[in-house]
């Protein structure tokens, strides 16, 4: 059955971020946590997403790694937003850059996250509504 909200993956190993961003985005979306990014490439790849929210700065893997890690392991890949509090440490060459859609830096207005999430999100979803079901 389509969903008819984007599904939005947030990745982030502050509990404070998570709690935020899953209140922010959870009555517009379909959202799902995890505070790793190895526990969430396991989430994503057994339930699809729409849209990834993720930080950069985490341990045994930043950000830009675990898009790219997606990319490897999904068809389609989920867009993907990158928030960070340092900019200037994600560079174009990085693996992961080309799977990012955008990246925001912290702090953010909450409000723009949520358009542009929403924004990606219809991509996203009419994207995947395309791709045949295995």
């Amino acid at each position: 059955m389509p969903h008819s909200q984007p599904r939005v993956l947030v990745v982030d190993d502050d509990p404070g971020v998570l709690k935020s961003l899953e209140l922010l985005l959870g009555d517009d979306c379909d959202v799902v946590v995890c505070d790793s990014p190895r526990d969430a490439l396991e989430v994503a790849t057994t339930s699809p997403f729409d849209v990834i929210v993720t930080d950069y700065r985490m341990p045994h893997m930043t950000g830009a790694e675990f898009a790219h890690a997606l990319a490897t392991r999904l068809s389609p890949t989920p867009y993907c937003l990158l928030l960070t509090g340092t900019p200037n440490e994600v560079k174009p060459h990085m693996p992961g850059a080309t799977e990012l859609v955008m990246v925001l830096a912290k702090p953010f207005d909450p409000d723009r996250l949520l358009r542009m999430v929403l924004q990606v999100g219809r991509l996203g979803m009419n994207r995947r509504a395309a791709v045949p079901a295995a």
